[in-house]
């Protein structure tokens, strides 16, 4: 279900990643067996280079989404609907990417005075709702979208300092 690339974590925090993975999924009625995500964690540097290639912004950025399928804000993700987008070694629907830069996200934990473990799980779980079609261009997407954020991260004990 969650593919790591560049994984600077342990064990027992990429269990935690996941899990939130999965919660994330059900709390949107999907079935995380039938779906991958591939989730990457990169420096600053290429982050920058990265925000640059594929938005035209030339900053570093904490995350991006890449989103692989269209139409999944609150639909269902089944290979019926979407059947050219399943990874032939996996069977499992490729939802999209996401990517974390660490240094930006170590750099925020310290600003916002909560643990790195929470900043790298709050990316993540913000990431993971943009590849599920959520946004925050306007007010009520993002109440909606914070909300579902704090909802998820609730039930690991993951709360804002």
């Amino acid at each position: 279900m969650l593919q790591i690339e560049n994984n600077p974590f342990d064990e027992n925090d990429t269990k935690l990643l996941q899990r939130i993975a999965k919660k994330t999924l059900k709390s949107e009625d999907q079935r995380p067996r039938k779906i991958e995500v591939y989730l990457s964690f990169v420096t600053d540097k290429e982050m920058k280079e990265l925000n640059e290639k594929t938005r035209k912004i030339d900053e570093v950025t904490d995350v991006l989404s890449f989103p692989n399928l269209e139409n999944v804000f609150h639909h269902k993700i089944s290979k019926k609907y979407y059947p050219n987008d399943i990874n032939p070694l996996t069977k499992r629907i490729v939802l999209g990417e996401i990517v974390i830069c660490l240094e930006k996200a170590k750099e925020q934990a310290t600003e916002f005075g909560h643990s790195f473990n929470r900043e790298v799980c709050y990316l993540f779980v913000h990431g993971l709702l943009h590849l599920l079609g959520y946004d925050h261009i306007d007010e009520l997407d993002k109440n909606l979208m914070r909300g579902q954020e704090e909802y998820i991260l609730s039930k690991f004990n993951l709360t804002r300092a």
